[in-house]
């Protein structure tokens, strides 16, 4: 378990049927329930540049592009953000962030190695995943 480091992401441990590298993941979002989906390995910067108290604030995030697995069903739907996205090790890979309506689809999440260490530098440096029974 743990999560899926960046180089796993953008290179996969995995293959597909037809021998290609491949990194399936898997979801169970409140609208479309679970669902398998394949990570592209394409990872994006958006910054967003806005106002508040007249001080220009700049917020920075990472998307990943996930696409559906099958060309029948669809990955995600609106209702779905926040949904925990994993590989089938069980290793999380990121929060689903938002979708688009157009064929095929395709699906973004914020990668979870980019939000933990996000978390940790924002006043939670002992943040970890590691479940004490």
């Amino acid at each position: 378990m743990g999560i899926i480091p960046d180089n796993i992401m953008r290179n996969p441990d995995m293959w597909d049927s037809a021998g290609e590298p491949c990194l399936l993941v898997i979801k169970n979002g409140s609208a479309t329930g679970t669902t398998i989906g394949r990570a592209t390995g394409i990872c994006s910067i958006i910054r967003k540049y806005k106002y508040f108290n007249d001080t220009l604030i700049d917020q920075t995030s990472m998307e990943w592009a996930i696409m559906n697995y099958s060309k029948s069903e669809v990955f995600s739907e609106h209702g779905d953000s926040g949904s925990i996205i994993t590989d089938i090790c069980g290793r999380i890979g990121g929060m689903l962030t938002g979708g688009s309506d157009d064929k095929p689809d395709l699906t973004y999440a914020t990668p979870f190695w980019w939000l933990l260490e996000r978390i940790r530098a924002n006043g939670y440096p002992n943040v970890h995943l590691n479940v004490v029974p």
